[in-house]
């Protein structure tokens, strides 16, 4: 009965021991790198200088800041050159062939030379009813 809490005892002492001895101390992560060769730096030659020349003067003596004028000049947008007509509807909202705006809010049919009223409509003109 005496061997058994001797044994017990050294157990608990030399476990953590051997798991101690087990981990290692860390390595450092640049040990497996390799060594990079020394590095020389080149030897500075003398060399000469280009002279610039007269195109090359020429165009630094050009390069000036931008002059102010005053607040950018809006140009009024054009309208596209080639439009399509307004499309007219009649009452039922069918495409009415053949039909001309003929002013805001009026509309001519060509083939009868009449005159209609209508309204703006999606991307035409509606007769009114």
């Amino acid at each position: 009965m005496n061997r058994l809490p001797w044994l017990g005892l050294s157990l608990l002492v030399l476990l953590p021991l051997g798991a101690a001895a087990q981990i290692a101390a860390p390595r450092n992560p640049t040990d497996t790198r390799p060594v990079p060769s020394p590095v020389t730096s080149p030897v500075p030659t003398a060399t000469p200088t280009p002279v610039p020349t007269p195109a090359q003067t020429t165009q630094q003596l050009r390069t000036h800041p931008i002059q102010s004028q005053g607040p950018a000049q809006v140009v009024p947008p054009t309208p596209p050159a080639t439009t399509a007509p307004p499309k007219v509807y009649d009452r039922n909202g069918r495409i009415v062939p053949g039909m001309q705006q003929a002013g805001p809010n009026r509309v001519l049919d060509t083939r009868t030379g009449r005159y209609y009223d209508a309204v703006p409509s999606g991307d035409g003109q509606r007769i009114k009813p």
